[in-house]
Order: structure tokens, then C-alpha cells, then sequence
């Protein structure tokens, strides 16, 4: 973990879709939240897309009703914290990256939609807590859920310049969090999003491999970014 005094930036990075893969454990959550209510799945689309929004979101968006998916949030969570969260698996090449933005004197941070305790658990499990000098997620109460929310929560408690940051994550409420809280966007494109929805969104530039993502961190802190990294 880097000094504070020394450090050369801040690297927020998303969880689920940049660092690792959820997605066995997250849509076999939200089956089951579901099915204990009595509910049919969507029809016609992966569940993968609701990996990376706030859960309450993709609940209320096929249940229809906001006191129902509260609901079903909750029983995703205790399905959830009953084991389907460690059917995650970290991106081939994330970890070795991470290590090099550390190494490299960056400030890390896990900036995740997902409920706090989740992720601090994940990241223990990958054996990644050494490097993050903090995990900042969704809280219970509500009071921090969107991801411009998380993001501006890490900012304010860790006393950092926006100038001096710069968010990494796969969907648009990464890129559009970064935004209102005056970050750059790393996109990277092996999660959920997609080119397109990353684009459609403003992001910084795009990432097309974890080996290229700590030298687009250094050029887009620098801000001698390209438009794309690592085909």
C-alpha cells in the first residue's frame, strides 16, 4: 500500500466486470430472489445485464413495484451472503495489473455498486486486501447506493484531488459516476457494458486488455491518453 505523501494518483476500480467475474454467483442470487417470490425471469435477454447497476434497479425494472423488489433485494442478499458471492473469479491478468499500480506508487481504492461487506469480503478472498488501501461500496441504509454516491464517499473520506484520480470500470454508471465527481473514465471492456454503452456514455478512453491498464492509468492521470489500450 502506497504512502499517502508519495503517492502519484488515485486508482478507483470497480469489482464486479473489471476486477473480477460475479457472474455465476450474482444471477444465481437473483434467480432465487425470484423464485421465492413466485416470479417469472425475464424473457428473451442474459441476466448479465444486471451486473454492475444498483440490484434495487434491476429488481424494481422486472418486478414493476418498488416495495417488492426491497423485497427481493433482501433476499438476494441473504442467498448471497450464504456462499454465491465467492462464485467470482478474478480476470486473467487483473491482479498482476493491480500490482504494478501499486508498485508504481498509485493509491487504490474499490469503488463497487455492490454491498460493501460483499466486496471487502471478495477482495479478501482474492488475497488483494494488501493492495487496496480501501473498499467503498453500497451501505445498508441507503444512504450510499448509486455509484456517483460511492465514489464521492471514497473521495471525501480519503481527502483526494479528482484531478489526481481517475475511475476504472466496465458500465456506464462507472463512467457517468466519474463524471459528476469530476474523474476521468477508464472503460474496460472485457465486462459488462460493452464498447458502445461505455461510448454512448463519455467515457475517457478504453481499455481492451489488463496488461495496458497501468499505462493508460499514467497517461490518463497525465492526461496523454489515447482512445484505446491494448487490443
Amino acid at each position: 500500500m502506497s504512502d499517502p505523501a508519495t503517492s502519484r494518483g488515485a486508482v478507483l476500480l470497480d469489482l464486479d466486470g473489471t476486477i473480477s467475474d460475479p457472474a455465476g454467483g450474482v444471477t444465481a442470487s437473483f434467480r432465487h430472489a425470484l423464485a421465492r417470490l413466485g416470479k417469472p425471469l425475464p424473457d428473451g435477454e442474459p441476466l448479465t445485464w444486471i451486473i454492475g447497476p444498483p440490484l434495487r434497479e434491476s429488481f424494481a425494472r422486472v418486478l414493476g413495484d418498488d416495495a417488492m423488489a426491497a423485497e427481493a433485494l433482501t433476499l438476494y442478499r441473504e442467498h448471497h451472503a450464504a456462499g454465491a458471492l465467492y462464485d467470482n473469479r478474478v480476470y486473467p491478468g487483473m491482479a498482476e495489473a493491480i500490482g504494478t499500480l501499486a508498485g508504481d506508487g498509485f493509491r487504490l481504492f474499490v469503488a463497487t455498486s455492490k454491498l460493501v461487506s460483499f466486496a471487502e469480503k471478495i477482495v479478501a478472498r482474492h488475497g488483494l486486501s494488501e493492495v487496496f488501501a480501501g473498499v467503498y461500496g453500497s451501505s445498508l441504509d441507503r444512504k450510499v447506493e448509486e455509484k456517483a454516491d460511492v465514489i464521492a464517499l471514497c473521495l471525501e473520506t480519503e481527502k483526494l484531488d479528482p484531478a489526481r484520480c481517475v475511475m476504472v470500470g466496465d458500465r456506464k454508471h462507472d463512467v457517468i459516476g466519474a463524471a459528476v465527481n469530476g474523474l476521468s473514465c477508464i472503460g474496460v471492456t472485457w465486462g459488462f457494458g460493452g464498447i458502445d454503452e461505455l461510448e454512448e456514455a463519455g467515457v475517457t478512453v478504453l481499455c481492451d486488455a489488463p496488461a495496458a491498464l497501468p499505462g493508460l492509468v499514467v497517461q490518463t492521470i497525465a492526461g496523454t491518453r489515447r482512445s484505446r489500450g491494448g487490443a
